[in-house]
């Protein structure tokens, strides 16, 4: 009883044993058939998403290259083949080099190894291309390289971008460019020659009016005036001529940088206006000025005809003052001329520094409208910026704003008369 009692509680200890192990399977196949389906769905986002990637690389709006380390094409995307006008099959193997332009071949050579020691870093790097299609016709194409380091074989990315329509662009620009200074060069070449021309017969004029003056026995006044305006037409006349010569001569290159003292040339362009300024007390201060690297001439014309134009508009004032201020601001000089003259209709400011352009009347103030008009087209030949505030019958202030880098060194001292 006792030995088959034993054999029994062992056949219950198996069967329960096997029947926790089943249930263990059971629970495993469970989890198994979980986890492939985990894998199916991963397996089916990855063929997703190398068809999305397949699409994006086929289709997109740039051609894309994959050349080996020698440069033979090894894939290639629709747009590719577009591009180089063939079927991915025949393009693959062969040079991509065959269809970049002669002359370019080097430099291509050159992209090709430095993008394959950058490939670590998966660096670009840049050229443009001219390619040559079948029939004759090019295309300009920006090139950029990356390197694509691999286990067994090194490659490199070519991704083509159409430029052609930019490169045309630039191209007419550059056309437009030098036909626009081969006009100013013969615009220069005709005022040259057409104030040469007219510069003998204007004495001729002014000479004879005078001459007429002197040898008149008592001219009565109206011949005495009609005189009188013949010798200011003609001054004026050859004046505008003057003006019109320095305004042109402004489009020629610049002489070579100078140290310039603005202290200096300021105070010596105050003193050249001297019979502007006689019989008026005219008080000129301004602040310690730097010193700049650049053209003597061209600050010369600047601050002389802002002073000028100053000197001019503060006349009816008892006591006329003028400042020339700086202040300094990051990479650049913002200089002005302020004083306390008769001003001007701000909502006329776009109009004054145009050519001939004028706000106040020519019996008032006398000019031919060219001073500001140059004094713009000087400044923004140096990359500078100049504009001008006012409010009418109460003063005005002309801000010119210049690179910081011509600066040199600071300095000078207040001066005032």
């Amino acid at each position: 009883m006792t030995r088959s009692g034993a054999s029994l509680l062992t056949f219950d200890d198996l069967q329960q044993r096997f029947n926790h192990q089943e249930q263990e399977l059971h629970i495993h196949q469970a989890e198994l058939e979980q986890q492939n389906e985990v894998l199916r769905q991963i397996n089916l986002e990855l063929e997703q998403a190398r068809n999305r990637y397949a699409d994006l690389f086929e289709f997109a709006p740039v051609g894309y290259v994959v050349c080996d380390q020698g440069g033979l094409i090894q894939q290639i995307n629709q747009t590719g083949c577009l591009q180089l006008g063939a079927a991915g099959g025949d393009l693959v193997g062969r040079q991509f080099s065959l269809f970049i332009g002669d002359g370019q071949h080097v430099a291509f050579a050159e992209l090709l190894r430095s993008a394959l020691q950058s490939a670590e870093d998966a660096e670009h790097h840049r050229m443009d291309v001219r390619m040559p299609r079948q029939g004759g016709h090019a295309w300009d194409a920006l090139l950029e390289c990356t390197g694509l380091a691999g286990p067994s074989t090194r490659l490199v990315r070519l991704a083509l971008t159409d430029i052609t329509a930019l490169k045309t662009a630039q191209r007419e620009t550059e056309r437009r460019t030098r036909q626009t200074e081969q006009l100013s060069e013969e615009l220069q070449t005709f005022l040259h020659s057409m104030t040469h021309d007219l510069s003998a017969p204007m004495r001729q004029v002014s000479g004879f009016a005078e001459l007429l003056g002197r040898t008149l026995q008592a001219p009565d006044e109206h011949s005495a005036r009609l005189l009188k305006d013949l010798l200011r037409a003609a001054s004026r006349m050859n004046e505008l001529m003057t003006s019109l010569t320095l305004f042109f001569r402004t489009g020629q290159p610049f002489s070579r940088h100078q140290t310039v003292d603005l202290n200096r040339l300021v105070d010596q362009v105050f003193a050249e206006l001297g019979p502007e300024r006689a019989g008026r007390q005219v008080r000129l201060t301004h602040d310690a000025l730097p010193t700049l690297q650049a053209d003597p001439l061209s600050l010369q014309m600047i601050f002389g005809n802002l002073l000028s134009n100053a000197v001019k508009f503060t006349r009816p004032c008892p006591e006329a003052r003028i400042h020339v201020g700086v202040q300094e601001q990051e990479g650049t000089f913002l200089f002005s001329v302020r004083d306390n003259g008769v001003g001007f209709d701000a909502r006329q400011s776009g109009r004054m520094f145009g050519v001939f352009e004028r706000l106040h009347s020519e019996r008032d103030f006398e000019g031919q409208g060219l001073g500001l008009a140059l004094a713009r087209r000087i400044v923004q030949r140096l990359q500078g910026r100049i504009w001008a505030e006012s409010v009418a019958g109460a003063g005005s202030v002309f801000w010119v704003q210049l690179p910081r880098e011509l600066v040199a060194v600071p300095g000078g001292s207040e001066v005032s008369w």
